[in-house]
């Protein structure tokens, strides 16, 4: 019994730890558009607001997809450009990467009204480009956030009481 107890706490202490580590991000609005025989398919944050992250996720597909045959793939990278008012705030390329989505993030410097530009090139060859506007709202209000080790720190001082415990509550042989 002791055993089971001491994996158990050890198990717990372990899961909860990596559990506070281990995050998912998945865009929840995109722009989609149908253009040059693609769906261009750009994902991103509903709500995009100054001086907070965003992840752009791109990708496009053949507009009729059970007419086309897919040799390979239909795009290698993306030159991404982000405006406001003519100004350039972001202009770079995405590379494709072996798996995984083709994206990144960024972290829009002022509220205001900004257009994104996205040019899909195979070997350097456009494939499709799009534009489109973005809105992004005014800073959200920072609330208060403990320093990152905290939770881990918890689970770990939680194993260990319930590992004190079951040492002094189950009777020795």
């Amino acid at each position: 019994m002791q055993k089971v107890l001491g994996y158990t706490s050890i198990f717990a202490v372990v899961f909860f730890c990596v559990a506070t580590l281990v995050f998912a991000h998945g865009s929840s609005f995109s722009h989609e558009e149908t253009k040059d025989g693609y769906l261009i398919d750009i994902g991103y944050d509903e709500f995009i607001a100054a001086d907070e992250s965003v992840r752009f996720d791109f990708t496009i597909y053949p507009e009729n997809i059970d007419a086309v045959e897919i040799d390979g793939e239909l795009f290698t990278d993306v030159w991404v450009t982000i405006t406001q008012d003519k100004k350039a705030y972001f202009a770079g390329g995405v590379n494709k990467p072996i798996f995984g989505a083709t994206g990144f993030t960024y972290a829009f410097p002022k509220e205001g009204e900004y257009i994104l530009s996205a040019r899909f090139q195979k070997d350097g060859e456009t494939v499709v480009a799009t534009e489109f506007p973005l809105t992004v709202i005014p800073p959200l209000e920072k609330k208060k956030e403990l320093p990152p080790f905290v939770l881990p720190l918890i689970a770990a001082l939680a194993g260990a009481c319930v590992g004190f415990a079951g040492g002094l509550f189950i009777p020795k042989k």
